[in-house]
């Protein structure tokens, strides 16, 4: 599987500025910068998976966008069902020894720390390392999910990594897909009991635009489904 991940440059020295601003709760409102966080970028792709399946009702070419945005959506949901108090679940294997390494000597934590592979995120949500709080549930996949989950990696890395080439993307099965690994994304948003949207001060908030996203995306999705089943080109 093609590498996912971009290697970060360094911050620079305004930029490790505005780092410490933000970690001591000092920094105003600035319209020269955008804040975000793990949760906003989760909700902020459900809502763009949903604008885009919208706009793939009349274009089929926004099926690109609106895979690029699920994936981004179901990897978010999945780093904060799995973080807990930290992100050591979410990091790659040996980014997680790194990390422990430092703590455990005292010595500053490694700046260049990465996620996990999103295929191996996935393993990590069916396996008892979920599991760690009293009401905590792993994910169980069923019927064509483990499947729909997989392809949309395949098709997200074809899409990240595109080569000049003509390439056809088969449409029929997208929305199938697409409402499998939504309905996976809502298991962890609101049954694993790991996502802990009320550490946010505005969590509330967060919550009613995730489920407006969910609602609206999974619509979407059916109606296209439904549509591709009476056209006999696709």
């Amino acid at each position: 599987m093609p590498n996912e991940h971009i290697h970060e440059e360094p911050l620079d020295e305004e930029e490790r500025q505005l780092a410490k601003e933000l970690e001591a709760g000092e920094w105003v409102s600035d319209p020269s910068f955008v804040v975000t966080d793990e949760f906003e970028e989760t909700v902020s792709a459900l809502e763009t998976t949903a604008s885009e399946l919208e706009r793939a009702k009349a274009d089929p070419y926004r099926w690109k966008w609106a895979i690029l945005a699920l994936h981004s959506a179901l990897q978010g949901m999945m780093a904060l069902a799995l973080r807990g108090g930290n992100n050591l679940r979410v990091l790659k294997p040996e980014d997680a020894k790194r990390f422990l390494d430092a703590y455990d000597n005292g010595t500053p934590i490694p700046a260049d720390l990465q996620m996990d592979d999103f295929l191996n995120l996935y393993k990590k949500i069916k396996s008892d390392i979920m599991l760690f709080y009293v009401n905590s549930e792993k994910f169980t996949p069923q019927g064509t999910q483990g499947r729909s989950i997989k392809r949309l990696n395949r098709l997200r890395n074809q899409f990240i990594h595109f080569t000049p080439r003509t390439f056809m993307l088969v449409l029929n099965e997208l929305p199938e897909m697409t409402l499998d690994c939504l309905n996976v994304a809502g298991f962890l948003a609101w049954n694993s009991n790991n996502v802990g949207w009320d550490i946010k001060d505005n969590g509330a908030e967060l919550v009613e635009r995730a489920k407006k996203a969910f609602e609206a995306a999974a619509k979407a999705a059916q109606e296209i489904k439904e549509a591709y089943a009476l056209s006999p080109q696709v």
